[in-house]
């Protein structure tokens, strides 16, 4: 069995705080995403100098992904709306399986 996983590199410059708040384990994605029991959590890692972060989110397949999203598109696109102001920029590094 693999696991499917979405990782994403966000630039922030200032507001660390506030961004690791609303992206953390107990943030308004993780909220957001934990009411779908597919959904398996999330990473949240940042870099020494403390402005790159990494995120990894963790999904039984892309199909369960797809379908949540589907599903809550109104609500994904609010809460992203809300919280685009917390990074300088935001890029998806790829989707990956992890192998076990």
């Amino acid at each position: 069995m693999s696991m499917y996983c979405l990782v994403w590199k966000y630039q922030v410059s200032s507001n660390q705080s506030k961004f690791e708040e609303e992206y953390g384990r107990n943030g308004s994605w993780f909220k957001f995403f934990e009411s779908c029991e597919d959904y398996l959590g999330h990473d949240l890692m940042k870099s020494g100098d403390g402005k790159t972060y990494i995120l990894v989110d963790k999904w039984m397949s892309k199909a369960d992904y797809q379908d949540f999203l589907d599903e809550n598109k109104a609500e994904y696109d609010q809460l992203n709306e809300k919280n685009k102001d917390l990074y300088d920029s935001e890029e998806e590094m790829g989707e990956f399986d992890l192998l076990q």
